[in-house]
Formats: structure tokens, sequence, C-alpha cells
């Protein structure tokens, strides 16, 4: 995979879901936990309260901008409609819906924890 999509690859806790005109949605005030998972082998899977809800096999396309822009990175979702834009930054994750409804969703990465099997190295 090249480096772009490399940077999706991983565990994503949901932060917040924005939209024009509306209140920010959080795991706060919807009281659920949402993780989405990109492997390398091109699966997605998305989770609500620690439970498997939806899976989807995903590519990455890379869409030239206009004269002067960025180009955008784009996950297609097979059997949805629905398709997102995606940046990485760090440990941050941005989605864009691009059915033409301006919702923006973040992640941020969920690092693996360190194996308790680790030596502990004390200062002396």
């Amino acid at each position: 995979m090249p480096t772009v999509e490399e940077g999706l690859v991983g565990r994503w806790e949901w932060q917040q879901t924005t939209a024009e005109d509306r209140p920010a949605l959080t795991p706060s005030n919807t009281s659920h936990q949402v993780v989405v998972e990109f492997d390398r082998r091109g699966r997605a899977r998305f989770y609500q309260d620690g439970t498997l809800i939806s899976a989807a096999a995903f590519s990455v396309r890379r869409e030239m901008g206009g004269f002067g822009k960025p180009p955008k990175h784009l996950i297609i979702y097979r059997g949805y409609q629905n398709n997102q834009y995606y940046s990485v930054i760090g440990n941050r994750l941005q989605l864009q819906d691009t059915n033409g409804k301006l919702l923006a969703h973040s992640y941020t990465r969920v690092v693996p924890e360190v194996s308790a099997n680790l030596p502990v190295h004390k200062p002396h």
C-alpha cells in the first residue's frame, strides 16, 4: 500500500460528527462509543459500543484537485452508496461524506497498549 493509504490502517475511535446548522454529535451526547478499523487487506469494520455493526471491503483512490488545489483521498466502500474523503494528520482521522451532506467525522487513533510482558526499566 502507498504511504497515504498505510496511514489509514488501524483502529480509530469516534470523537465527533459536525454538520452545518446542527449541534455536534459526540459520544457523550449520543451515549455511544463508535470505532472503525481499517486493515491492510482492504476491510473496514464498524463497531458501536463494542459490537460489530457493519463491515465492508474498501479501496482508496486519489482524486486530483482543481487548479491549485491539493489532491483528495477517497475511501470507496463496496456495497455502500456513500463514499468518504479522508485525511490523516498525526493520530487524527477526518472523514467527510461525499453524498452532498456536509457531515464531517473526527476520530483519534487507538494506540495499541504496550504488552505487560515487556521489562520495566527502573531508574537506579
